[in-house]
């Protein structure tokens, strides 16, 4: 009898312990994501940055901030796409480009390989039906033939400038510098990340206002209206007839901002390792997922 009322005292401890835990961890992640609710724009302008990507006989990847920006390890030639930039631009002033080109066969760039880019600035992304309003081009490049050389990689990093009506401050204040950390810690506790967002999905068990909670943060970066929002956190909530999530395999895990950002990506072709295929339609789609882990209680957190 005295063993067991010992144990049932244990318990009790334990589950009050855990339930303050979650409570504070809850409170950290409420505190983080209130920094984007009711956001307050420092002016009424909208602006919206685009970067024009035009390559052939190449892969390549490109970085804004040390943030993701796009990525081409497709079959094809010969690629052109408009890249938007915002969400990479965290607040006005010099904003850092990072490009890295990559054979599209074999080990060394070829001759045949080339990549331009346009950097353009669109005065009003909430004008939908003028087209955003007037465009400029901020400036141009074009890469040089490198073939001669022999190389593996060639790359090109420069800056620019961009003003925008927000300032963007969360991982600077509350996200950890993971290169700090246990290399195989770090690794580990991605790992179970992604394994936890990936079974959410297969148990259709993702937290609605969670989702809302933390993509506001994007969208203080793009203007959009709360249907907008709604319609994005539909998208994730639910899959589509015919779409197979995929096994969670053959990643690599990849840092972003320093070293305060992590997510897995596919080996293959350097895609979001949460991804979906339809056989029948042979169409593929994918599900981004970047976290950080706060200083204060080690959580993590989606960015």
């Amino acid at each position: 009898m005295k063993l067991r009322l010992c144990f049932s005292t244990i318990l009790l401890f334990v589950m009050v312990a855990c339930g303050q835990n979650k409570n504070d961890l809850n409170k950290i992640d409420m505190k983080i994501t209130d920094y984007y609710k009711d956001y307050n724009y420092l002016n009424n302008n909208r602006p919206g940055y685009y970067l024009q990507v035009n390559s052939q006989n190449c892969h390549y990847e490109i970085d804004i901030n040390d943030l993701s920006c796009g990525e081409f390890y497709d079959p094809y030639p010969m690629y052109s796409v408009r890249l938007p930039l915002n969400l990479n631009i965290l607040k006005s002033g010099q904003q850092k480009l990072s490009l890295k080109v990559l054979p599209f066969v074999g080990d060394f760039i070829s001759e045949n390989a080339g990549i331009q880019l346009r950097l353009m600035r669109y005065e009003d992304m909430t004008d939908i039906e003028n087209e955003f309003g007037d465009s400029k081009i901020i400036w141009e490049w074009k890469m040089p033939n490198v073939a001669e050389h022999k190389l593996p990689i060639f790359i090109f990093d420069t800056t620019f400038e961009a003003k925008v009506p927000y300032k963007i401050e969360v991982l600077d204040l509350y996200a950890t510098d993971l290169s700090e950390l246990d290399e195989k810690v770090v690794y580990e506790q991605v790992l179970k990340e992604f394994q936890l967002k990936r079974e959410s999905i297969v148990n259709n068990t993702q937290d609605r206002d969670y989702l809302i909670r933390h993509l506001n943060r994007a969208f203080v970066q793009i203007y959009p209206d709360n249907e907008l929002l709604t319609k994005t956190v539909d998208d994730m909530m639910k899959v589509e007839n015919g779409m197979e999530l995929q096994p969670l395999e053959d990643y690599e895990i990849r840092f972003y901002y320093n070293y305060k950002i992590a997510t897995l990506v596919r080996k293959e072709n350097k895609e979001p390792a949460i991804w979906f295929n339809n056989p029948s339609k042979k169409e593929k789609s994918y599900q981004p997922y970047y976290i950080f882990k706060d200083k204060e209680k080690g959580a993590w957190h989606m960015w």
